[in-house]
């Protein structure tokens, strides 16, 4: 697992209060990247290429400064979590991302943009926990806490759940670097940065042939009216079994080839070699239209 904890800091949770009052107002449109996720996803910009309050696109600045949204004079407090621990002529992009009840199938990002991918430096400042919620990192499944920096590694395979009707916000912290860089250059006070912090790692039950078998039955269910359903169904597997995430599409695959429907085939390999593969910038995906 190459994601990590990079520091913690003490939340002040009045003035936290008051921020989260504002994003829970905004209302809930649809994502930029809507076809990862279902349930409740909400993602608020807070800064951003264009300073549009509607614009959830992250872009590459090469330089340019990110700017303020309208959002940002409305939650202060969070305004200045980022201004003053991270080091904003870094800063791309910054959003509040909220999941309940909800999964993010396995996916890979920035493979749409130009830079190196080892020169984006994601991070999630964790402000609201839910105890049903949980991220994935390659091999290893994640409980990330409020309070803590995490460095997440966006360019390898990762998904990200919530069971639970709670919600798991977080604010989440986009930078880009022009070469190699020590992650400490991140922070505006490198004082902020530690490494003494050990993650809440969610333990999972070993994957038998016998699960396996349960999972490909699926191939008598599995229709075009349910294949989203499915996938989505299947993006839940690796948090209760200890497998990679990736698996999720070659078990969609397998199960639509059983249920003989080349369509649902082409489509299966098609939202895997999307979501964890490459794709276009701006390019989207249906998981409905046939």
């Amino acid at each position: 697992m190459r994601s990590h904890i990079l520091g913690r800091i003490a939340l002040d949770q009045e003035r936290l209060a008051q921020d989260l009052a504002h994003l829970a107002a905004v209302p809930t449109v649809e994502e930029e990247y809507d076809e990862f996720s279902n349930g409740f996803w909400k993602n608020i910009p807070l800064y951003n290429a264009s300073g549009a309050s509607d614009d959830r696109l992250y872009r590459d600045l090469h330089g340019a400064p990110a700017q303020p949204t309208g959002h940002v004079e409305h939650v202060p407090y969070l305004n200045e979590i980022i201004t003053t621990v991270f080091d904003v002529e870094r800063l791309q992009m910054a959003r509040t991302r909220n999941l309940k009840n909800a999964v993010v199938i396995p996916h890979r990002d920035f493979v749409e943009l130009d830079r190196g991918l080892d020169q984006y430096f994601r991070t999630h400042v964790m402000l609201e926990d839910s105890p049903l919620a949980f991220h994935s990192d390659d091999d290893t499944v994640i409980h990330m806490r409020a309070g803590e920096i995490w460095y997440l590694d966006a360019a390898a395979v990762h998904s990200a759940v919530n069971f639970g009707e709670f919600s798991r916000q977080s604010l989440c912290v986009d930078l880009a670097f022009d070469g190699a860089f020590d992650e400490k250059e991140a922070f505006a006070d490198a004082s902020v940065y530690t490494s003494d912090v050990s993650p809440a790692i969610h333990e999972r039950k070993p994957f038998t042939k016998e699960r396996e078998a349960g999972i490909l039955a699926l191939s008598g269910v599995i229709g075009r009216e349910n294949f989203r359903d499915i996938l989505f169904l299947l993006s839940k597997v690796h948090y209760t079994y200890d497998v990679h995430p990736s698996e999720t599409y070659e078990w969609l695959v397998a199960v639509s080839k059983e249920a003989g429907d080349d369509k649902m085939v082409e489509k299966a390999e098609r939202i895997r070699d999307f979501a964890i593969g490459a794709r276009a910038f701006g390019e989207r995906f249906s998981l409905t239209t046939w």
